[in-house]
């Protein structure tokens, strides 16, 4: 492959392959004369924040609006001239030594462009031209660094700041990757899957966390979490190692521009460790992988907020472990204790909520559980709402099933089971609700009634999920008319329900008062119970109990999540 900088030029081999092994190339033009035409033109983009324009350069090739932007090309193509700049920056053998028309441009104009906010961290991190140090007189020296004044309005700390070969080096990476988190940030996460192929499966992200480009990392993982670095975005690809080691320069990234909250952090890097061991001993690749889990291990040892004291049991848990899970089911029952250990160290873990005990329970075991669980709807009855389940949803059910019949483990089987039930109420009923014209007109949000005050509360924060434990009390507060008159919050729920009033409240009465197997548990007895690790309520919950929640899941007469979707408030 031959690239230049005003030119991307590939050579591939034709198909069908010809006896003579001749190339046909490909050539992609970059549409941009120089450097500054770009950044220029990237800025401008980053300024008026368009949804459409910001869409378009994510990813033209699948963007609606690609035709209204002539120079938002092909973002496979910028891709790999992106790649290219980065070598261009670094090598001897450069764009500005070869006299080439890229970086032919009035360097007093681009030094203008870079002096706005979206340009901050580029300026602290790298020197722009190799002449600066000619500009200003030493200030002092840190740690036996020069420390220079420089002409412009700025003085970088020069601890870590990067000195191209080429001026300017690296500011199309710079610019391009901000961008594209910017984009990342406005727009959904299916929008982003030709950037994730250029950060994660291009390894780009490895430059970006080298020299030190935090902000934009931190951004997306901000935005998605650890979990859109660690999970390839091209389906069942098998496990790919590297993803997790990307995960963690998330979680650094986060730490480092003050964009991730510590206590998060912290749980995030031990649930990066926690699921990566999982899934190479389900893989059977521990010892091929060694130099990652010890790196993550070090990530986790190094971080400088954590609980040194809580982390240094955890791995020393991770250390004793059996890891020698095999991916067919037969073995699975053999060896899942370490599936259990971790399960029990999250439940005992003071340092989490409920809510997100739940959720790093639910990864360990997709971690533990392979991907292609084998699953007919038919056969469970599910057939006709299958499709109106979550992704998640319907991951959790086959999950579930699949644990149990191999495992014959009723208390993990239940909690994905709870965990499915607890979600849909959220995703057909509270959510609807507080994205609703209903909630947007509620003027005032004061409750006068003390008792009433939590599901006030539950009800009224847009950001928080309602809890199973929460559902009886929702149901009692609709109903009385003393509540009605001292929340508007609760008066507008009961409003936004309509005719599906009684309903809901039908659904409310199961979820209070059904009850499960020998010890005649509620589902949120059950819920409590697995999520704390309550011993009595771990052992209670056998096969009994979970067939008795399979029933009320989706066997007559209850069939609670045919009522939930039936009665659905999503439109």
């Amino acid at each position: 492959m031959t690239v230049s900088m005003e030119r991307i030029e590939m050579n591939i081999a034709p198909w069908p392959p010809s006896n003579q092994g001749e190339e046909m190339p490909i050539v992609k033009v970059n549409p941009f004369q120089n450097l500054l035409e770009m950044i220029t033109f990237y800025h401008g983009v980053a300024e008026r924040n368009h949804p459409d324009e910001l869409d378009a350069f994510l990813d033209n090739e699948f963007s609606k609006n690609k035709d209204e932007y002539p120079k938002l090309v092909n973002a496979e193509d910028m891709n790999d001239f992106i790649i290219h700049s980065v070598l261009d920056s670094l090598s001897e053998d450069n764009s500005q030594t070869k006299n080439e028309i890229w970086m032919d441009f009035d360097a007093d104009a681009l030094e203008k462009v870079l002096r706005n906010p979206f340009f901050e961290e580029y300026n602290k991190k790298i020197i722009h031209r190799g002449d600066r140090f000619k500009e200003g007189e030493v200030l002092c020296e840190k740690d036996g660094v020069k420390v220079y004044e420089w002409a412009e309005d700025f003085t970088p700390n020069l601890h870590g700041v990067t000195v191209c070969t080429r001026d300017y080096g690296l500011l199309e990476l710079y610019t391009y990757t901000k961008l594209q988190a910017q984009a990342a940030c406005a727009l959904s996460d299916d929008r982003t899957n030709m950037m994730w192929h250029l950060w994660c499966y291009q390894d780009l992200i490895e430059q970006l966390y080298e020299n030190r480009f935090y902000d934009c990392i931190a951004m997306v993982y901000k935005k998605y979490g650890k979990e859109w670095f660690a999970h390839s975005k091209y389906g069942d690809h098998g496990l790919d190692p590297i993803l997790y080691k990307w995960a963690s320069y998330g979680v650094f990234a986060a730490r480092e521009t003050g964009q991730g909250e510590p206590r998060q952090l912290k749980h995030d890097l031990v649930d990066l460790l926690s699921e990566f061991i999982l899934s190479l001993a389900l893989a059977d690749r521990i010892e091929s992988n060694t130099e990652l889990v010890d790196h993550l291990k070090e990530s986790i040892a190094n971080f400088d907020m954590l609980d040194q004291l809580l982390l240094q049991e955890k791995l020393a848990h991770l250390e004793h472990e059996n890891i020698q899970i095999k991916k067919d089911y037969e073995t699975l029952r053999e060896n899942y204790e370490i599936l259990r250990t971790q399960i029990e160290q999250l439940q005992a873990d003071a340092t989490r909520t409920d809510e997100e005990k739940i959720e790093a329970i639910l990864k360990r075991i997709y971690a533990f559980m392979p991907e292609d669980i084998s699953f007919d709807q038919n056969k469970y009855k599910f057939s006709d709402i299958w499709e109106r389940f979550a992704p998640v949803t319907q991951k959790d059910i086959k999950t579930s099933l699949a644990i149990y019949d191999q495992l014959k483990t009723p208390d993990l089987a239940a909690f994905l089971f709870v965990s499915s039930l607890d979600r849909e109420m959220n995703r057909n009923f509270f959510e609807p609700f507080k994205k609703s014209a209903v909630f947007g007109r509620i003027k005032n949000r004061f409750c006068s009634n003390n008792k009433l005050l939590d599901v006030h509360k539950v009800l009224a924060d847009p950001a928080r999920g309602v809890t199973l434990g929460n559902i009886p009390f929702i149901k009692k507060a609709i109903l009385s008319q003393q509540s009605l008159r001292d929340s508007e919050i609760v008066a507008a729920f009961a409003k936004f329900l309509g005719k599906e009033k009684e309903s809901f409240c039908s659904i409310c009465d199961a979820i209070e008062k059904y009850r499960l197997g020998a010890k005649k548990y509620t589902v949120v007895k059950l819920r409590n119970g697995l999520t704390h690790g309550d011993e009595e309520v771990k052992t209670g919950c056998d096969e009994n109990c979970y067939s008795d929640l399979t029933k009320m899941l989706y066997e007559p007469p209850i069939q609670i999540m045919f009522s939930i979707i039936a009665h659905s408030k999503r439109s």
